[in-house]
């Protein structure tokens, strides 16, 4: 089986995501940025717009995202947004 991220994206109200992905893309101010396992960790802002999680077998999950933040570590993803709501 392949490596996968455990995923986050958390708005001051709730938790919009909470599970694993193979693959997530997400936008950035200088563009989009795609993070798989094992990526190098990163600190950076999210821009407004879409967050694609990949999974094998499955259509992406997509979710409509404003401003915020993310963290990438080896294992994990965590997007602090301000509002994001499923696609």
């Amino acid at each position: 089986m392949a490596a996968k991220l455990n995923v986050k994206i958390i708005t001051p109200k709730r938790v919009v995501f909470d599970g694993t992905a193979l693959a997530v893309t997400i936008p950035t101010e200088s563009g989009e940025i795609q993070v798989y396992p094992g990526h190098i960790p990163v600190l950076a802002r999210v821009a407004a717009g879409t967050v694609g999680l990949e999974n094998p077998g499955a259509a992406p999950q997509l979710f409509e995202v404003d401003e915020g933040f993310f963290r990438v570590t080896p294992d994990d993803v965590s997007l602090l947004i301000d509002n994001a709501e499923p696609a």
